[in-house]
């Protein structure tokens, strides 16, 4: 049976995405689509929402869902802020959370460039070399791993950065991976964009600041 559509929302909007400013210097731009998928998985399983997208370039990731939220995560790892725009109301919200996507400065050896991206304590285990997608990558376990934390990445050797992971129900791959430059206006708030104010009672999806 495949994952309910809030779910998956609830995984996604529990995300912020983490650059390691550390791991920079040479790091290539691209672009790609990010295909969710429910764990375990099964042969004729499909995705239950169409690819959301996602863009990197340096120490900022944009990343850009469609089907089940209008929100569009931007990432400045060297201001360390996460942000969402909601396009639909023109407003943005400053947020906070926990990490599945990062950069590292070396693929053979990440575990201490993953700890440093998420705020949960992780037991990380190399397990070794694997081919995602036909790229060469390296997967790492996070023995500590319960519930909605990640339990799984798989490192990209080429672009050092997490191209694949996993929690105990859902996960998530990059496909379609497009080395090219990006402009800076994809990773900026556009001027007419005003922020969230807050609102009474819980809470629900990303942590504001």
């Amino acid at each position: 049976m495949m994952p309910s559509t809030m779910k998956i929302k609830t995984t996604i909007l529990g995300t912020v995405l983490v650059c390691l400013g550390s791991a920079l210097c040479h790091a290539q731009d691209f672009s790609a689509n990010v295909v969710y998928f429910e764990v375990p998985r099964t042969v004729d399983a499909k995705s239950p929402q169409a690819p959301s997208k996602l863009y990197v370039s340096k120490d900022k990731i944009r990343l850009q869902t469609y089907g089940f939220t209008d929100a569009i995560l931007l990432v400045n790892g060297a201001q360390h802020s996460t942000i969402a725009l909601y396009p639909g109301r023109k407003i943005y919200q400053l947020l906070a959370g926990s990490s599945q996507y990062f950069r590292v400065e070396n693929a053979n050896d990440a575990c201490a460039d993953w700890q440093k991206a998420t705020e949960q304590k992780i037991a990380c285990e190399k397990v070794g070399e694997e081919e995602v997608n036909g790229r060469h990558t390296v997967k790492y376990l996070n023995k500590n791993a319960a519930g909605a934390n990640t339990s799984a990445v798989w490192v990209d050797a080429d672009l050092k950065f997490v191209v694949k992971w996993e929690t105990a129900t859902t996960g998530a791959e990059l496909r379609e991976i497009k080395e090219e430059k990006l402009s800076s206006e994809l990773f900026a708030v556009p001027d007419e964009y005003k922020p969230k104010m807050p609102q009474k009672g819980s809470s629900k999806g990303f942590t504001p600041r």
